[in-house]
C-alpha cells in the first residue's frame, strides 16, 4: 500500500511539471520597495498582524486575502508551555484606515508535538524556495506567507497565492488553516494536525528524493508562455516542433551567454524573455524581447537568439509551418562563475 501510494504520488508531481506548476514557495519581494499604495498596505498590515508576537517566529501563517480581514497564526512559548497565537484584523485593511482597524488576538495552549511538528514543516518549506522570475500571484484570491527560523537564526520567508488543495503546497495551507482554526477556539483535533503534517512531511521528503534540488532551477511564472511553441498561421496545428541542432533553445542560451561584466561584479541576477519566429525555411527572425529586469540583460538575450543557428522548421500537415517561440533566460552570477 505504502509503495502504491509512493508512486501515485510521484506520477502526480511529475504531471505537475508537464503542466509547469510550481510546487514551492515563492520568493518574496521587500515591501519597503513596492511603490504607492502597495508599499504603505504591506508595511501596515504587517505591523498590525505582528502586533504582540515574537520577531523570531518558530513557524508563522499569514493569510491576506484580497477582500476579507487578514490574519496570522504564530507557535509561541510562554512560561514554559507552547501556544498558538493568533491575530485578526476587523476589517480588511485595504478598505480601511489603519486607526479603523482593531486587532482581535486569541490563544490556545498546545502540545509539544504540534508545536515541533508545525516548526518542521515550515522549516523544511521554507528552506526549499524556488528561485524563479516573475509571479504566480493573481487579483482575486489570498496569498499566503509562510515564516520560520532556521538553525542559523535567519528568518526564512516565502509566499504562495491561492495553491491548487491537491498540490503539497495547497496541503501546506490546509495544515495552516486548521491551526489557525485550532487558535480562534474552534475545535479541531490536535492529533488530525499532526498526522496531516508528519504525511505531507514524508511527501515533500519523498519528493527531495526523487528531484532533488529542483527548486534550486530558475522559473518563471507571468502573463507569457515560455517554453511553448505556438504557430503563427491561421489553422495549422502543429504536428511536429521545430528540431534545433544544438540541444534546445535553453541549452543554447546558457552555453553562449557573456554574462554583463558590470551586473556579474555587482551579482545582480535576473532575466529576460525574448520571443522569437522559426520561419518556414528554419530561421529565426523577429525577435524581440517582451519582459526582462535590466536592459543590460535584454541586449544580451536579444544577442544570443539572434545568433541562432538555422532549425528544421515545425511541420503541420506535413509541411512546413511558422511559429512562435517565447525563451526564459535566467541570469545567475553562480552559474556564470562556474564557467
Amino acid at each position: 500500500m505504502k509503495k502504491t501510494t509512493t508512486i501515485l504520488l510521484l506520477l502526480f508531481l511529475l504531471s505537475c511539471r508537464v503542466m509547469g506548476q510550481i510546487d514551492y514557495l515563492e520568493p518574496i519581494k521587500d515591501y519597503t520597495k513596492y511603490k504607492d499604495e502597495l508599499s504603505g498596505y504591506y508595511c501596515n498590515v504587517f505591523s498590525l498582524l505582528n502586533t504582540g508576537l515574537t520577531k523570531q517566529p518558530y513557524a508563522q501563517y499569514t493569510a491576506l486575502p484580497s477582500f476579507s480581514p487578514e490574519y496570522t497564526v504564530s507557535t509561541e512559548v510562554q512560561g514554559g508551555k507552547y501556544y498558538l497565537v493568533s491575530n485578526t484584523l476587523s476589517q480588511n485593511s485595504w478598505q480601511a484606515e489603519r486607526n479603523q482597524i482593531k486587532v482581535n488576538r486569541k490563544s490556545v495552549a498546545i502540545s509539544k508535538a504540534l508545536y515541533q511538528a508545525f516548526g518542521e514543516l515550515l522549516q523544511l518549506t521554507t528552506g526549499q524556495i524556488q528561485d524563479m522570475d516573475g509571479s504566480t500571484t493573481g487579483l482575486d484570491g489570498t496569498t499566503y506567507y509562510f515564516s520560520a527560523t532556521n538553525d542559523k537564526g535567519k528568518v526564512m520567508t516565502g509566499k504562495k497565492w491561492s495553491p491548487d488543495s491537491a498540490t503539497l503546497m495547497g496541503r501546506l495551507v490546509q495544515i495552516c488553516e486548521s491551526a489557525y482554526a485550532l487558535s480562534t477556539g474552534k475545535e479541531v483535533p490536535e492529533s488530525m494536525i499532526i498526522k496531516d503534517t508528519q504525511t505531507l512531511l514524508k511527501d515533500l521528503r519523498d519528493r527531495n528524493k526523487a528531484f532533488p534540488d529542483e527548486y534550486k532551477q530558475p522559473k518563471y511564472s507571468g502573463i507569457f508562455p515560455a517554453g511553448l511553441w505556438q504557430s503563427i498561421e491561421s489553422g495549422k496545428e502543429l504536428e511536429a516542433i521545430p528540431q534545433f541542432p544544438e540541444g534546445t533553445p535553453e541549452t543554447y542560451a546558457t552555453k553562449h551567454m557573456t554574462y554583463p561584466p558590470s551586473l556579474l561584479e555587482k551579482s545582480i541576477k535576473g532575466y529576460a524573455l525574448c520571443q522569437f519566429t522559426v520561419s518556414r525555411e528554419g530561421n529565426v527572425t523577429n525577435a524581440h524581447i517582451l519582459q526582462y529586469s535590466h536592459p543590460k540583460f535584454a541586449e544580451e538575450a536579444l544577442r544570443i537568439v539572434k545568433g541562432m543557428p538555422k532549425y528544421l522548421p515545425a511541420m503541420s500537415e506535413s509541411r512546413p509551418v511558422a511559429c512562435n517561440y517565447v525563451l526564459y533566460i535566467p541570469f545567475r552570477p553562480s552559474v556564470a562563475q562556474k564557467q
